[in-house]
């Protein structure tokens, strides 16, 4: 189906971005927008960016003969002399301005629902496992990939289609506001609040400051908006408590709405928990192992239950959950070794809950840690790097190799506590810890690779593939 987007004319863009049309057909439409050449589409609007790194207007030619069927350009930054008059062209005082309020006026036309998701960890799962628990009888959005600050968003609102009546849509932010403008371009109507940890203390003081960011999501929502929130954590609950409209705790406890217990990380391929709401309790399952995807997996539950979903159909959907790539999926290798793929992103918290699945799960010899640097986390950073060094090696990891920068920290508290130079090493970069990882690994072994793109992480893992046979089906 034909995207929200291609609704409107190039004229009636042009006047939702706060700009004019300079050359081309006002009744032109678009089948969606690009803000990189690179990947646009034949028929998309392309929007000229000027971003800290590139400035778009260079790479408009290569957007005119890779098919755009329109450019965005701030005025004074391309003349209209010589445009290919097949081609539309809008100027506006400010590309990215006209992308966010084109974006708002997308929202606007579109009849659904939209939900947002915010907090420290666990968005994009939580995304992913409320858009798999509501997806059958209606048709559901999500935000795609991490498409989650002030440029993905609005990319994500012109993926909507007139048939979708929910929009699941991902809230990042890196400093305050961010929040409260996402939400003024997605109107959400309900939202859900993961939870408040350590992360971007480059750019905030507090957890305090980091609580206030995360809930200008709850600010946002109407009066008779729900509020889905994690209720163990105290910053999250009092955030609730300045919302009016009607609230929906999820958590370990029994005073939270939704909530779970008696966990068991039965399998690489099951985790076990005990499922209670409503004054009613039954055993649950999902085919991912740790406390963490239970907890990632109660929001989605509880957004299921508003939606009118019975226990019996939220537990079936529960055990068909599904993860994405580099998030905590297990890859299982012939040669008698698996990895935990989650080398996505990385937090001191998120750290301490893939450590405990790493020495929770069954059947495995060595239990390695491979630890990347935590980026972003301000002047703690050293020491919070050290304090999930002694969590590991409390918790019973045999092994653990530190990748890059502030996680030689993570090495030396485990070394202080007791593990050699040769259980716990540290590497300059991904590449020299692969090279060793490669040599060291053995069958018996579980192998957790945790860390962020920025120190890419993801390129162990991707070694490990080309050099050991990971059949593709698990």
């Amino acid at each position: 189906m034909e995207s929200t987007l291609s609704q409107f004319s190039a004229d009636e863009i042009a006047g939702y971005a706060g700009g004019v049309l300079a050359v081309g057909n006002g009744d032109v439409s678009f089948s969606g927008v690009s803000i990189d050449s690179r990947t646009l589409r034949n028929g998309d609007l392309f929007f000229a960016i000027r971003g800290p790194n590139q400035d778009g207007h260079k790479f408009i030619p290569n957007a005119v003969s890779s098919g755009a069927r329109g450019i965005v350009a701030e005025s004074g930054h391309l003349q209209t002399e010589g445009f290919p008059s097949q081609c539309v062209l809008i100027k506006v005082g400010d590309t990215h301005q006209a992308l966010k309020d084109l974006a708002s006026a997308v929202r606007r036309r579109w009849q659904g629902t939209a939900v947002g998701i915010t907090g420290s960890m666990g968005k994009t799962t939580v995304k992913e496992f409320a858009a798999q628990m509501l997806q059958g009888d209606r048709s559901v959005y999500r935000t795609p990939g991490n498409y989650n600050n002030l440029y993905g968003l609005p990319l994500a609102i012109f993926g909507l289609t007139p048939n979708d009546s929910i929009g699941i849509f991902e809230m990042g932010m890196s400093a305050p506001g961010e929040i409260a403008e996402m939400c003024r371009i997605a109107k959400p109507t309900i939202g859900i609040i993961t939870n408040v940890a350590p992360v971007h203390l480059e750019f905030f003081n507090s957890l305090e400051e980091i609580a206030r960011a995360k809930g200008e999501l709850a600010e946002a929502l109407p009066a008779a908006g729900t509020l889905i929130y994690n209720g163990d954590i105290p910053l999250v609950r009092d955030i609730a408590a300045q919302f009016g409209g009607h609230k929906i705790s999820f958590g370990f406890t029994n005073g939270s709405d939704f909530h779970a217990d008696r966990i068991e990380i039965v399998s690489p391929e099951e985790t076990r928990f005990r499922l209670s709401y409503s004054g009613k309790s039954t055993v649950a399952t999902i085919p991912l192992p740790g406390a963490h995807f239970v907890e990632n997996a109660l929001p989605a539950v509880a957004l299921a239950s508003h939606y009118g979903l019975a226990t019996e159909q939220i537990t079936e959907n529960l055990r068909h959950m599904r993860q994405v790539s580099m998030r905590g999926r297990i890859l299982h290798f012939r040669e008698g070794f698996s990895v935990i793929d989650d080398s996505y992103n990385s937090n001191p918290e998120a750290l301490k809950s893939m450590i405990e699945v790493l020495c929770q799960l069954p059947l495995y010899e060595r239990r390695i840690l491979v630890a990347g640097e935590m980026l972003e986390l301000g002047p703690d950073s050293a020491e919070l790097h050290r304090e999930c060094g002694r969590f590991a090696s409390k918790s019973g990891v045999t092994g653990i190799v530190g990748v890059q920068g502030a996680s030689q920290e993570i090495v030396r508290a485990a070394q202080n506590e007791g593990m050699t130079d040769k259980q716990a090493r540290f590497f300059q970069n991904a590449e020299e810890a692969s090279a060793f990882l490669q040599k060291d690994i053995r069958k018996g072994d579980l192998v957790l690779v945790k860390g962020s793109r920025g120190v890419r992480m993801e390129t162990i893992v991707k070694s490990f593939r080309s050099n050991f046979e990971c059949p593709e089906t698990q």
